[in-house]
């Protein structure tokens, strides 16, 4: 069973990705998946992870504990050449008006994002999105700095005067990266009504770790 949208240019995305580009593809999953994937955290009542009021909130996959998440990592594996070993994945629900996750890297070599909420669901077209700054964090800082203190990451991309690359949202749309880029969500703004919340699922490839 194929839970990827069927396409002709992956021989396109794995050369992207061969040369460590941000890497954006358009109309990923299948609409069951979609539907799936979005109705399960709609309606979830228990999650592994809340983040503060008016944040969101998190369910966690690891591997060989939820077939839906297993069967889009060996479709995957098909079709990305060089697709590390995958290590963990979250969903996100997010409150209709919130900072969402602050700036942080990952430790993967390669990350998947992809929004399975609705294109009309925003108030605003230019919100909602991915903040990617192309740069990894100073080699002589811990986790705790990289992945738990969003405040030094900031000033660090200040200082060194680092644009960034802001990934508009859409509906379908996965963006891969290297994990350790400095990265954030952009502010989210959707229209009331819980069937309106953003949610995204999000895959971690490789670790920089081991």
């Amino acid at each position: 069973m194929n839970l990827l949208k069927s396409r002709n240019d992956w021989d396109v995305i794995n050369k992207s990705l061969e040369n460590n580009q941000i890497t954006i593809v358009d109309n990923f999953f299948t609409q069951a998946t979609l539907f799936t994937l979005k109705n399960r955290m709609l309606y979830e009542s228990k999650f592994h992870d809340y983040y503060g009021e008016k944040r969101y909130q998190a369910i966690n996959y690891f591997p060989n504990e939820d077939p839906i998440t297993d069967l889009i990592v060996k479709n995957l594996k098909q079709k990305i050449k060089t697709l590390p070993q995958f290590k963990r994945g979250w969903s996100f629900i997010y409150e209709n008006e919130s900072n969402g996750v602050k700036l942080h890297a990952d430790p993967s070599i390669i990350n998947l994002n992809i929004w399975v909420s609705d294109d009309d669901i925003s108030t605003d077209p230019k919100l909602n999105g991915l903040i990617i700054y192309e740069t990894f964090p100073p080699s002589d800082w811990e986790r705790k700095d990289w992945n738990g203190n969003h405040k030094k990451v900031k000033k660090y991309l200040e200082d060194k005067k680092i644009e960034p690359l802001k990934v508009y949202y859409k509906n379908n749309r996965a963006i891969l990266f290297n994990g350790m880029y400095l990265h954030r969500s952009d502010k989210i703004a959707v229209k009331k009504q819980l069937n309106n919340r953003r949610i995204s699922y999000t895959l971690l490839f490789g670790s920089t770790e081991e």
